[in-house]
């Protein structure tokens, strides 16, 4: 059983996409977790809070790929830094195995939104979430959980689950599997 955690809520500033969290919790003591997050908004409160966006924007997506990648790999240590999780018992959950996308398909997002904001900056700006991996193990069984992620990621809806297996054999139909 795995504590069920839910938020809703509207898109903010610059037409930002809703940031979303899975939990996974598998064999009762390894729990895994997909992020996806707009990136350019949460790199924007991250790394530069008090620049305007469009700045930040610009600057960011003219750098030249090593400056950026540095940036990046600063703003993923803080990201990792500020998302906990925490069991019922108070024991602290360490996620690792981060995968994180690479630097120069997140710099090409901002050069979309660069571009977009000099062409059309009135226009609803769309950009795709990225994905985001981690895991973590409990040295016990996992029955609930709490998280918490960076405040530069805003608003995070969270969906958690425990999935169910069977096997199916060759030529024979699955047990019923109920949702």
């Amino acid at each position: 059983m795995l504590l069920t955690m839910t938020g809703v809520g509207s898109a903010g500033a610059h037409g930002l996409a809703e940031n979303r969290a899975t939990l996974v919790l598998r064999d009762q003591n390894h729990l895994s977790v997909a992020l996806f997050i707009t990136f350019s908004e949460a790199l924007h409160r991250v790394l530069a809070p008090d620049r305007s966006f469009q700045e930040f924007v610009l600057a960011h997506a003219a750098m030249p790929p090593e400056v950026f990648k540095s940036a990046l790999l600063e703003a993923e240590r803080r990201f990792q830094a500020e998302t906990l999780a925490e069991t019922a018992d108070g024991d602290q959950l360490l996620f690792e195995r981060w995968t994180w996308p690479d630097a120069a398909t997140v710099q090409q997002a901002l050069r979309e939104r660069a571009m977009q904001a000099l062409v059309a900056p009135t226009d609803h700006a769309h950009e795709a979430a990225f994905e985001v991996r981690a895991d973590c193990q409990a040295a016990k069984a996992i029955h609930s959980v709490r998280v918490s992620f960076p405040s530069a990621f805003a608003r995070v809806l969270v969906v958690s689950y425990q999935p169910k297996q069977v096997w199916v054999e060759p030529q024979r139909a699955s047990p019923e599997i109920t949702f």
